[in-house]
C-alpha cells in the first residue's frame, strides 16, 4: 500500500488524503546556507510566489561582503517571515580550531545577530562538524542545532541533532519530491531540506541548484498541499 502511495505522489503530483494525522501534518522547512547572494536574488523570488519562509543560516562575518547577502537583504528576508540562524562567523569547523576559539565563533555569531536585530534561536553547523563540547557551547546560546545528517523525524525531536537533505547539483525535483514521499509514507513528522547556491545557468559546483529545478519542487510542494515553515515554527508545532 505505502509503495502505491508512493507512486501516486510522485506521479500525480496529488495531495495525499487520508484519516492519519501524521501524515496530514509533516511538515517542510526549506534552509539556506552560507549567503550567497543568489539566496536573494533567485531563491527568494520563486518562494515568494507561494508566500513560503526558509530560514537563513549565514556565517555573520560575511555579510555585506562581496557575493554575499547584505544586511538591508538579510533584514528584508525576515521582513517576509524568513528566519536568520547562527553559522558562526566565519565558518569555521568548530572541530579543527582550538575550544576557546571555537568559543569565540559561536559567542560572537550570536552576539552579532542580536547586534543586527536579527533571529537568533537556531544554530547550523559549518561543514555539519561539532563534538559533546562544540555542542555543549551552542546550547549555551541557541536552542535549536542543525547538523548535515539527513535524519528521520518521529516525535519527540532531538532539538541537539536536526539533520537535513543537503540537494546537489545532481539533483532534480522529482528526487527531491521523492524524499518527501518517502518522509511522509514512513510518517516522518519533519522534513528539512538545504540549499546553498542557485544558477540560472550550468549547475557546475556540488551545492548549487539551477533555479529551474527549484521553481519545479516548490510547484510540487504546493501541489502536495504541504505545509512550509520556519525552523523554530516546525518545533514548536510539534512540541504542543
Amino acid at each position: 500500500m505505502r509503495r502505491w502511495l508512493w507512486l501516486i505522489f510522485i506521479l500525480t503530483g496529488c495531495g495525499l488524503v487520508s484519516n492519519d494525522d501524521t501524515i496530514k501534518s509533516t511538515l517542510i522547512v526549506l534552509t539556506f546556507d552560507d549567503g550567497d547572494k543568489s539566496i536573494f536574488e533567485l531563491a527568494f523570488p520563486a518562494m515568494q510566489k507561494y508566500d513560503y519562509p526558509g530560514v537563513n543560516f549565514i556565517p555573520t562575518g560575511w555579510i555585506n561582503k562581496q557575493d554575499w547577502l547584505t544586511l538591508e537583504q538579510v533584514r528584508k528576508l525576515e521582513d517576509a517571515g524568513w528566519e536568520t540562524g547562527g553559522h558562526s562567523v566565519t565558518h569555521a569547523n568548530l572541530t579543527t580550531i582550538s575550544i576557546d576559539s571555537a568559543r569565540s565563533e559561536i559567542r560572537r555569531n550570536y552576539e552579532q545577530l542580536v547586534a543586527f536585530g536579527l533571529k537568533h534561536r537556531c544554530f547550523a553547523l559549518p561543514a555539519g562538524h561539532s563534538n559533546s563540547e562544540t555542542n555543549r557551547i551552542i546550547k549555551e546560546y541557541f536552542s535549536i542545532i542543525r547538523t548535515s545528517q539527513n535524519e528521520r523525524y518521529s516525535f519527540p525531536l532531538n532539538l541537539d541533532r536536526l539533520g537535513y537533505y543537503q540537494v546537489q547539483n545532481n539533483d532534480d525535483a522529482t528526487s527531491l519530491l521523492m524524499r518527501v514521499a518517502h518522509g511522509i509514507i514512513e510518517g516522518e513528522c519533519l522534513i528539512i531540506f538545504g540549499f546553498h547556491q542557485f544558477t540560472v545557468g550550468e549547475a557546475n559546483f556540488i551545492t548549487k541548484i539551477q533555479l529551474s529545478v527549484f521553481k519545479e519542487f516548490l510547484e510540487g510542494i504546493k501541489k502536495r498541499n504541504l505545509k512550509v515553515v520556519t525552523l523554530s515554527e516546525a518545533v514548536d508545532r510539534l512540541q504542543r
